[in-house]
């Protein structure tokens, strides 16, 4: 209905999508104070990592920032997947 309040909203977003989290975490905030259905709405942040394997030394990582390269032997020769992510994945409503 139309007086429903929002309690949380979960976010998943990848970490190739270079989300600044302090920044998004702040936005929210300043969304929050134009509208009464998320004024008390907490705001929860899936970083989801980049996975990789590198065809060099068989590696299989996955990365929480982007670095280009195999954590393990530092080839580029990786193939790279996952970490493109960015939607809203529940709402929980009061």
């Amino acid at each position: 209905g139309r007086n429903e309040k929002v309690k949380r909203i979960w976010v998943k977003a990848g970490i190739a999508k270079a989300i600044m989290p302090d920044a998004l975490l702040f936005s929210f905030d300043v969304l929050k104070k134009d509208y009464d259905s998320i004024e008390n709405a907490e705001l929860c942040l899936d970083i989801v990592p980049i996975s990789g394997h590198c065809n060099i030394c068989g590696q299989d990582f996955k990365v929480e920032k982007v670095i280009g390269v195999c954590p393990n032997c530092g080839s580029a020769d990786v193939d790279w997947s996952g970490g493109n992510e960015l939607f809203i994945e529940k709402i929980e409503i009061l």
